[in-house]
This record gives C-alpha cells, structure tokens and sequence, in this order.
C-alpha cells in the first residue's frame, strides 16, 4: 500500500471506529453497562448441501484441484446432513440460556467453489440465514473474512458486495449507531463497550495499519484481534506461511504487531487450521494469547477435549511434515520466531462450538466438543493484572 493512500486508510478506519465509540455512548450504552458479557464462537464451518447441483452445478471441472474440491463438497455435505445443524442447535441453546452479546464465525462461513456469481451470493444468503435461525432473534452475527468466502469465479466481488453492508449493519445492530459506509476491508474495527474488536482480511490486511488502530486507542480494556489465518504459526501443515503476517515481506510489521499484542495482553481469535489451538506467549514485554477455532465436524473428529499436544516443547512440526516442505530451514524458522515465548500450548483435531466470557478481570474461552452442551475445557486467555 503507497504510504498516502494506506494514511487515508488509517484516517478513514479510525474516523469509522471514533463514530462507532461516539455514538454508542450517546445512545447510553457506557462501559460500566458492557463490563461482562459473553460471545457464542463457531470456528470455520464450510456450509455446502446436498446435492452438489445446489450450489456447484457451474463447477468449472478444468480446475487442476478438482479432484480435492470434489471430496471436500462430499465432506461438507455429509457434515452438514446432521452433525453440523446439532453442533449449531448446542451453541444456540447455550445463547439463549446466557446472556450473550454476539455470535462470531471465524471465516470459512462457506465452501465456495460456486464458480457463478448468483449462485455464490445465494450460497452466503442462505448460509447466513442458516446459521443466525437457531440462536436469539435479532442477535448480532459476525464473520470475518477467510479463503474459502471468495474462492471461485467471480467470488471475491460478490463476497464483499455482501460482507461490508453486512458488517456495518450488525455493527451498528451492537453499538446502536447507525450503519457506516467506512466499514470496509482489509480493516475493520469497532468498539463493544470498553472493548476494541478488529476484523482483517488475513490475506490483504497491512498489519502497521493493525498495529496504528491498537495503539490510537490506549483506553481499550481488552483488545481482540479477529483474523480467518491465524497470526501464530501452525506447525502442522505444509502451507506454514498461509497466516496473517506470513509474507517474508511483512517480517517488520510482524514483529511490531508481535510486540504490540504482548503490550497490550492482546487476544487473537483465529481460523483455517480446521484445529483447536491454544497459544500463550510471554516475555518481558509482557503476554498474548491466541485460540484457533473449528466447527468442521468430519466422520474422523475426536469427540472430546483430550490434546494431541498440551506442553509448549509439543509445538514442534512432525519430522515426515519437515520431509514434505521445500525449506526445512524456513519452516523452523517461522516455528521459531513465536516458539521462545511459547509458555502454553494445546492443539486437538476435535471440532466444536466456543463461548467466550469477557469481564474487567478476566476473559477466559469455554470448548464445547462437537455438539456437546457440557464444557470440555476451559482456556483462561487474560486474567487479573
């Protein structure tokens, strides 16, 4: 991004968020009314039916991952038959039993792959109206933007003719303002109460944009940071540079914003890993934590909480995934930039729903496996200073 244009971004994105925070106050919701609430959390769903026809009969077949996208609309539709709708009526139930502020999807709401532009704004209308029926009417919906959401011919347009309306609309839903014509991607960023909440494109976002919204909100008592790829490395897949800040372009601005988030006990909640994954950093500067979500619920998931890795020495790549990459070197490399501040670490290929729970002291995120109503383990991501 050229240097005046990525100024009239931030101007643009901060004079967006100030509107948000302004307004909410004026309309009496005060930071003492939002002191503790709760957020019903989905992870990546890849909403699809059955038949393929539905949403993929314009499928072009001369995609060389045909084969792989093919499997996957099998998947989706298999989950989607039952495990997925009682995974959704489990969360909802939990919502409607507890105050809850919002419900949060962390990208990948769905499959994609239309390769018709009707058919994929279809494919995010009937999603969304999907998702949002079983919980609360009239309850705030987010979702931020993952790869699967503009994947196909077509799709990255009419993914965000739907999602910046829509954000600004469920925005304004939760604060009481009025919709903004600033709430756009790469960047989006509003104010829950006493809280800072931001949305990036993980793909597009400038994370020193990232960084400036944080640190021009000093009186923020948690920040979250909502990406679709997480920021930390995940070590157990071949595209290990597929995250925010992944680019070795952006090897200064990762930094920064690493820093950033230990200043200011940051909270990132990621995607995309199809995982659920804990991460503590912590040094001098001071501590981060980000969790991974999942609600892609296979025939092959673990229906419980137990971890394939609960200790930081854990968060290793297997050797016969380091014998696949091209760098060996690289891939360690990144592993390494997050692993000395690594002071808890839990990764479990289970699926489910989250609820996280946000108060002056602490914030801590609930796991519900599959579609349990019982809390399978408890993540405390910021407790008393």
């Amino acid at each position: 991004m050229k240097k005046l244009e990525r100024r009239k971004f931030i101007i643009s994105s901060l004079s967006a968020f100030g509107s948000v925070v302004m307004n909410a106050k004026s309309l009496g919701l005060s930071d003492k009314t939002r002191r503790s609430y709760s957020v019903a959390i989905l992870g990546d769903t890849h909403y699809d039916t059955e038949p393929e026809s539905v949403y993929h009969s314009h499928y072009d077949e001369s995609n060389i991952y045909a084969k792989i996208q093919h499997a996957e609309f099998a998947r989706n539709g298999k989950m989607w038959r039952e495990r997925c709708p009682r995974l959704l009526s489990s969360s909802a139930k939990l919502a409607r039993e507890r105050k809850t502020d919002f419900i949060l999807q962390l990208g990948d709401i769905i499959q994609g792959d239309c390769d018709d532009v009707p058919t994929h704004k279809k494919m995010l209308d009937d999603c969304i109206k999907m998702l949002r029926k079983p919980y609360p009417e009239g309850m705030p919906f987010f979702t931020v933007v993952g790869n699967h959401d503009f994947r196909g011919k077509g799709a990255r347009e009419a993914y965000f003719d739907f999602a910046h309306p829509f954000m600004a609309s469920e925005i304004a839903k939760l604060t009481g303002s009025s919709p903004s014509k600033d709430v756009q991607y790469p960047v989006i960023s509003f104010r829950n109460g006493p809280d800072l909440w931001i949305f990036c494109d993980f793909e597009k976002s400038s994370l020193d944009d990232i960084c400036d919204i944080i640190d021009n909100d000093a009186s923020a008592r948690h920040v979250f940071l909502v990406t679709h790829g997480p920021f930390t490395t995940y070590p157990r897949t071949l595209s290990y540079r597929w995250r925010l800040g992944g680019k070795k372009s952006l090897l200064k601005q990762r930094k920064r914003l690493y820093d950033t988030l230990l200043k200011r006990r940051g909270i990132v909640l990621s995607g995309h890993t199809h995982s659920t994954t804990f991460y503590r950093h912590k040094n001098n500067l001071g501590s981060f934590c980000e969790f991974t979500g999942n609600s892609v619920w296979t025939e092959k998931t673990p229906l419980d909480a137990k971890p394939s890795a609960s200790e930081p020495s854990g968060y290793m790549p297997p050797d016969k995934l380091l014998e696949r990459v091209t760098s060996k070197e690289d891939f360690l490399g990144e592993i390494n930039f997050f692993k000395p501040s690594l002071a808890e670490y839990y990764e479990s290929k289970a699926a489910g729903h989250y609820r996280l729970n946000v108060s002056d002291n602490l914030v801590e995120l609930e796991f519900y496996p599959c579609d349990d109503v019982n809390v399978g383990r408890v993540f405390k991501l910021k407790t008393s200073y």
